[in-house]
């Protein structure tokens, strides 16, 4: 039968008075079933329940100490990987490449037949020809439209003159040419600060193509003999954790694939967006402005306003300032568009990550690490995550299981391996004892003496 309107207040009422009865008599002692079976556990582990230390502080300090230990590994790891930052860098964007250029690689395996170094040779220098290709197509386009550019490059800047000697300014060519006076006696004065400055950038450029040239060179191997080189890591493990390593690291391998093709997706929708805007304002150069920004994608937040800089820059001269204007709204919008919501979600699928964790990892990156923080901070959490799932027992790959062309070969490709391993350190511990017996004839006299002595 439903309560009254005045039974129900008087209800409510008598369950305030009595709650404010228990708060009254203070805190008492938890009854769930939660905290009764940790209470039990705790007992049964002799921990004393009356200790003068309670157990939430014991167990803050316990996970405190751990995180200090661990943070100051880290610290130490970042300053190992600091001091070899080109090597590293080079190593990891090889791998990148690697993953990417695994399609072509099995193609020339599987259709053509090819045998593992040549194939590995063959798609290095397919990459680098379609790379070269890119990059020649864009030059050239370059090059055609660069008189009719620099034209109207002159017309503007007379332009501007104009514009600025007419306007309420009031700058005209002798003031100009005042202001051109001074900016090169600034230049005189500081020509040391600029030849060290340039000095910088030569060495920083000498690095850069040493890491290239060692990417390249190490990306050629993982080709080649890149399963070999991890299950001997893997061997060095014990061997009750070598089938857990090797399986956590095919599927740390088979994520770092997913966000690499997940980038090119993404690379190739910013360029093709910006590319489109310029093809519609009439932009002559809208083919390299693509080919720019498409290279510029993987280069995270730095990429994104240099290649929308120049995109803008070039409508400015090549239409005038209000294709400029046009230019650079879609500029940020499709900017705006790829980075807040198309690779957030496309990434967040493909790895198994929300788009708030990919946001916060870009972010975390590129303060601790700059640009290349950026870069990898988002395939190294992923794997990671993958990772760690996996040892704690919860597989987000079930399906590699049972894959035979999976990353790392067949489930029965690391047995193989140790199997052929130890055959031939068999073979070869034979022949070293044959060659030394063949060597030293006493040694077979001895084990002889021996064996009648026994």
């Amino acid at each position: 039968m439903p309560l009254s309107m005045d039974d129900e207040r008087r209800t409510i009422k008598q369950r305030a008075l009595d709650r404010r009865k228990r708060l009254a008599q203070g805190p008492v002692q938890r009854t769930d079933s939660a905290y009764q079976a940790r209470q039990r556990e705790r007992e049964q582990r002799g921990e004393h329940t009356d200790s003068a230390v309670p157990w939430a502080l014991r167990t803050a300090a316990s996970w405190s100490w751990r995180i200090l230990l661990i943070g100051i590994a880290a610290f130490f790891i970042m300053r190992f990987m600091t001091f070899f930052s080109t090597i590293l860098l080079a190593i990891l964007i090889a791998m990148l490449l690697t993953v990417l250029t695994e399609p072509i690689l099995r193609f020339f395996r599987s259709k053509v037949r090819m045998p593992r170094t040549l194939a590995a040779a063959v798609t290095l220098v397919s990459f680098l020809l379609l790379v070269g290709g890119l990059v020649g197509g864009a030059g050239a386009s370059i090059f055609s439209g660069f008189s009719d550019l620099s034209v109207k490059a002159a017309d503007g800047f007379d332009q501007l003159l104009e514009w600025l000697s007419d306007s309420p300014l009031g700058i005209g060519t002798d003031q100009l040419e005042v202001y051109l006076n001074e900016l090169q006696g600034q230049l005189s004065s500081n020509a040391g600060s600029i030849a060290g400055g340039v000095l910088s950038a030569t060495g920083s450029l000498v690095s850069f193509f040493t890491g290239l040239i060692l990417a390249l060179f190490t990306m050629f191997f993982f080709l080649k003999d890149g399963r070999k080189m991890w299950f001997f890591i893997v061997r060095m493990f014990p061997a009750a954790a070598r089938d857990d390593v090797n399986e956590a690291g095919i599927r740390a391998w088979y994520t770092l694939g997913a966000y690499t093709r997940t980038q090119i997706q993404v690379a190739a929708i910013d360029a093709v967006g910006i590319a489109g805007v310029a093809a519609v304002l009439g932009v002559s150069l809208w083919f390299p402005i693509g080919v720019l920004v498409f290279v510029g994608s993987f280069v995270p937040i730095v990429g994104a306003f240099v290649t929308g800089a120049i995109a803008t820059l070039v409508a400015l001269v090549d239409q005038g300032v209000a294709d400029a204007i046009f230019m650079l709204i879609g500029v940020l919008a499709v900017q705006q568009i790829e980075g807040n919501v198309l690779q957030p979600y496309l990434q967040g699928n493909k790895l198994s990550l929300h788009p708030v964790v990919v946001v916060v990892a870009v972010a975390a990156g590129s303060i601790v690490a700059g640009i290349f923080g950026a870069l990898f901070a988002v395939p190294l959490v992923a794997a990671v995550n993958v990772v760690v799932n996996y040892l704690v027992g919860r597989d987000m790959y079930p399906e590699l299981n049972f894959d035979p062309n999976r990353p790392g070969g067949p489930p029965e490709a690391l047995d193989e391996y140790v199997r052929s391993s130890d055959e031939k350190f068999a073979i070869r511990a034979e022949r070293a004892q044959a060659n030394s017996r063949s060597k030293d004839p006493g040694i077979d006299e001895s084990e002889n003496d021996a064996q009648d002595h026994a």
